[in-house]
């Protein structure tokens, strides 16, 4: 059996690497034209994450996402992260998107709200966060 696996992991087309995190306490939220409305995440990882929503963007397609913790006071300013992200995969209930990196946005960011993505160091952090607002279960 321990071998079978390994092969399969070897012959994988899934770019799914890292261990995720199901059911985080977290919602994103995407611009379409429309109202914003909260799509739940699905799971989570360091490299990225599956997004429950019915559009289906072209692979490769790259989304700025608003990601919001829900088990936080939403008044935190750690509440929400802007991150940007690339369609790598269509699953029947949602799309899964891998993080791009940003270098150090916050050189060049105005006084004001920040509407500019997360850099690897913020992202990073905000998914600690998330991590410790709620014990949920970790799979391969």
């Amino acid at each position: 059996m321990p071998i079978r696996n390994w092969f399969k992991s070897i012959v994988s087309n899934d770019p799914r690497a890292t261990l995720r995190h199901k059911g985080p306490p977290l919602v994103a939220y995407f611009w379409d034209g429309g109202c914003p409305v909260a799509h739940p995440v699905k799971n989570i990882s360091s490299t990225g994450f599956y997004l429950e929503t019915t559009e289906r963007w072209l692979l490769g397609t790259m989304v700025m996402m608003t990601l919001q913790r829900t088990g936080a006071d939403p008044s935190h300013p750690d509440c929400t992260v802007i991150v940007m992200s690339k369609v790598v995969r269509h699953g029947e209930d949602g799309v899964g998107f891998s993080f791009l990196a940003v270098d150090n946005p916050s050189s060049t960011l105005q006084s004001g709200p920040v509407s500019q993505p997360a850099d690897r160091k913020t992202l990073d952090k905000f998914l600690e966060m998330i991590h410790s607002d709620h014990d949920y279960p970790r799979f391969d």
